[in-house]
């Protein structure tokens, strides 16, 4: 049998949040399922989003930032769980990284078929 593989990143993907900021996804696919995904949740500045971003927000602000943060880096893991961007679950707090995940994970699927 013959193994077919292929990978995509949808690194042009580029969709902005209200901050300038965006999600980029690489996935591997092989033998038609999702292998891995890595997100990357890049900040206006193209730098990843992490433990100092929201800072210059007040403490609220800061908070709610960085909890965004954390919950959204368990998209990647619930999409090869899962098997396909439309099974993975939205979390309550991380709704704009996930509506930002799921349109790249499309893209790079889509990319990957081709």
């Amino acid at each position: 049998s013959t193994r077919k593989e292929s990978s995509a990143a949808s690194d042009v993907y580029k969709r902005q949040d209200d901050r300038g900021g965006y999600i980029k996804v690489e996935i591997i696919v092989k033998d038609s399922k999702i292998e891995s995904a890595i997100m990357e949740n890049i900040d206006n500045d193209g730098k990843e989003k992490d433990e100092t971003y929201g800072q210059s927000q007040n403490e609220g602000l800061y908070k709610i930032a960085q909890q965004a943060i954390n919950l959204a880096k368990s998209y990647p893991d619930e999409l090869v769980k899962k098997g396909s961007p439309e099974a993975v679950d939205v979390i309550s707090g991380a709704t704009e990284s996930y509506t930002q995940f799921i349109e790249a994970c499309d893209i790079a699927l889509d990319q990957a078929k081709q």
